[in-house]
This record gives structure tokens, sequence and C-alpha cells, in this order.
């Protein structure tokens, strides 16, 4: 009586995991029969999801299945060994190679891109594959990575979303403005009106006015205000609603809003006229500056940064900053944050490798740094009871906004080289958390 080992049925039950889960991804699986396999179980044929045109692109698997726990499996990762000859002869093809490790009986699979691995000679005499599972599982998320793999000239390919939900935060971050702006009339120009405030010795002057049409408008009385020097007559209050239906008041208007922020925050930040920013400025003695997250953990605002090849000389300093802009949508305010950096060489003057510095670091900044950036810095404007020190502002600042869409990337799935192989060692490069540039207000250790 003819009999089926258990091997050959756990081995073909892997083959339709990946059939599974191919079909899962849109694309088309081809299962190659009869005895003469050598290597290889099966071919992916790559298809657009969103159009469903094919390329005559196609990528080989080779199925390893397993009931049992693989070498050193635990839940982060395992290894696989593979025979030289196997290797030499997935090397050799012209197409990538997968080799894919599953556990039929739980549906969980995982993923090496074979050339890849072994283009290290070092990993290629040992014929070890070190499998991460976090960032290697087979399944749906792969899908894009595949795609690239196939296509590593860069072929379009239109994204398309699960449908699924998904809560998205913007660096929209909702204000309340004043009801009321303040007017008087003044025979001065904006400069005039600077130089008599500072003639006047008063310790503060103020730079959130406009002078239009001989008024000079502020958000608080002029009478109140060093202002008040330059008024020629009474001041009358001014409904700001109004203004936001006026294309050229409502320009006057983000005008004060763009002021007063620079004014809520000139207690901690200095301005940069050259780049419209405010960034933190330097600590007297030009020690690292910290702040205290919406988490309670400290973070470093301003810090010297040292050379390598001198590591007890300052190369530069570092300053958290801000870019933002008002946008009035729907009939509310918003102020749209962008967070970048600045460098000095003193604390004081900008440093000669400005450009440099600025452009390192928008290539390492990930997702999740921008992100955390963009809510420490609606956490400062808001002004956290309790974690940070109480200040008055002009404007009444909120939280970042968030919506939720009812489709949703697999953000891992962009995050990852599909051609570099994944290890527990990448783990940090995805998450953007490595390097100490990464993140916008740093950890103090």
């Amino acid at each position: 009586m003819k009999k089926i080992g258990v091997g050959s049925h756990i081995g073909d039950s892997g083959v339709a995991l990946i059939h599974v889960l191919v079909n899962k991804m849109r694309f088309v699986w081809h299962e190659r029969s009869g005895t003469l396999d050598a290597g290889i179980d099966g071919e992916i044929e790559l298809r657009d999801p969103a159009t469903g045109e094919v390329a005559n692109r196609v990528i080989f698997v080779q199925s390893k299945a397993s009931d049992r726990p693989f070498p050193g499996e635990n839940d982060r990762g395992f290894h696989y060994l593979c025979k030289r000859a196997d290797v030499d002869y997935w090397m050799s093809a012209d197409s990538p190679v997968l080799l894919i490790c599953s556990h039929p009986q739980t549906g969980e699979a995982w993923w090496m891109h074979i050339q890849s691995w072994f283009a290290d000679p070092g990993r290629r005499i040992s014929g070890r594959i070190d499998f991460d599972k976090s960032t290697q599982s087979f399944d749906q998320g792969a899908a894009y990575r595949l795609l690239n793999l196939a296509d590593p000239h860069g072929q379009a390919h239109v994204p398309v979303a699960e449908h699924r939900q998904e809560v998205l935060t913007t660096n929209l971050l909702k204000i309340d403005i004043p009801d009321l702006l303040y007017a008087a009339p003044t025979r001065h120009d904006p400069r005039e009106v600077l130089s008599l405030q500072r003639q006047s010795g008063s310790t503060d002057v103020r730079h959130d006015f406009i002078v239009r049409g001989g008024q000079v408008y502020s958000w608080l009385p002029i009478e109140e205000t060093a202002l008040r020097h330059v008024a020629s007559g009474p001041t009358d209050p001014v409904e700001t609603a109004p203004w936001a239906s006026d294309p050229r008041r409502e320009r006057w208007l983000v005008q004060l809003l763009n002021y007063a922020l620079r004014r809520d925050v000139s207690v901690d930040c200095a301005w940069h006229g050259g780049r419209k920013i405010v960034y933190f400025r330097a600590t007297p003695d030009l020690k690292p500056r910290h702040l205290r997250s919406s988490s309670g953990r400290k973070r470093l605002a301003f810090y010297p940064k040292f050379k390598k090849s001198a590591p007890d000389q300052v190369g530069y300093y570092k300053h958290v900053a801000l870019e933002w802009q008002f946008l009035p949508l729907d009939g509310q305010w918003y102020c749209a944050l962008t967070p970048t950096y600045h460098y000095t060489s003193d604390g004081y003057r900008d440093s000669l490798f400005m450009s440099d510095h600025l452009a390192g670091i928008k290539r390492l900044d990930k997702n999740l740094a921008v992100y955390g950036q963009a809510r420490m810095w609606a956490t400062y404007l808001h002004g956290e009871e309790g974690i940070l020190d109480p200040r008055e502002t002009i404007l009444s600042y909120g939280e970042l906004m968030t919506y939720t869409a009812d489709r949703a990337i697999d953000d891992d799935a962009w995050a990852i080289d599909p051609r570099e192989p994944g290890s527990p060692d990448d783990s940090d490069k995805v998450s953007g958390t490595s390097n100490d540039e990464l993140a916008l207000f740093e950890v103090e250790s």
C-alpha cells in the first residue's frame, strides 16, 4: 500500500499556505508540480493591485514548512541553515528568490530575499539565514515590498489602501483668537513706531502690531502698552470676525497672528528673521536646555554637539526650531506646525555649515520623529498645566487635529527597503530612534 509521509503532507500544507497568502496580496501563484523541482517550489507573478496589469515579472519561491519550532525560534525570530548546493542554485537565478519558512498549522510565514542575504560572503559560507519576525512576516503588508523587489528600477505601482479604520494625526493645531483688536491713530510708520518705543525707555517694546491707513493695530489696548507713545488719538476696539471675510484684512489678521505667536513664545524662543523661524535660545552658560514633555520626561531643546575628531571641543550648537502657517478652514483658525532645527557656532551666531546640517537631518528624519516633533511643539504652545511653566499668551492653543480614515496603509511596508535583508539589528532604523539626530526633543539619558 502506498503511503504519503508526514513530511510531504507538511510540505504541501506550506505551499498551500503560500498560495493563500499570495492571493490575499492580489498576486498570482504558480506552483511547480512533478518531480523536476530542483529547489524552487513555485513562482509569484506580480500584478498591479489597482489596475490588474501584469508586467511579466516573477519571484521564485522555495518553501520550508514545519509544525515544530525552527532552530532558535522565539517570539523575535529564528534561523535556518541552507545547503550549499541550494544556495548556489538560488544565487544563479535571474529573478529574485524568496525562502519562505512557515508554520501551516498556525498560518504564519516569514520570508527572506536570498540574493540580498547571501551577497555577504560570510553569510554564504555559513549558509545560515536569520529571520526577524517583526519585519519579515509574509502577509499582505509585504505586497509592496515584493513589488519593489521585483522591479528595482522604479516602475510605478498604485498603492491600494486596506479597508480598515485608522486615526490620523495632522500638524494642524487648533487656535482661538481674541474677539477684539485695538486701534489708534498714528503719524508714524512701523520703523518709527519701534524706535519711539525704545526711546521712551519702556521695558516692554511691542512688536505685535501693524500700521495700516494711519492706524496702529495691536492685540492689547494701545494706552496700556508702550505703543501709547506713538498714538495720536484714543483707542478703539475692532472686531476680528469681519476681518476673516475680507481678503485684504484677512492678510492683515494673519500678519498679526504671526506676531502674536512670536510674542507668545518670546520668553523661551528667539526669532530668526532670515529663516522666518522661532528657535529655543541658548542657555547663559551654553549648557543643555531641557523641557518636560507631556509624558513627564526631560527633553533637550538646546545643546552642544561635539566634534568627532575632538570629543572635548564643541563643533556647533543645535536648537529646536519651528516654522508655521496660519490657516482659516471652515470658519476655524489653525496653525500648521512644521518642526525644524537651527544651528549656531556659539549659541548665537549662525553656523557656517547650517545648510549641511539641515540637509543631513532631513535625510535622517522618519515619520515617528516628525510626529514626535509636532506633538512636542503642540504641547509647548498649549502650555499643559504641571508640565510647562505658566506664561501669558495672546492666542489660545488647542490640540493637534485628528480624524478617522476608513482606509489605511501599512507603514512598515513603506519603511523598509525590500532589497535589504531584515534582521533584529535593523529594528531601530525602521522606527527612527537609533540615531540621536532623529528626535527633535531628545531624551536625556
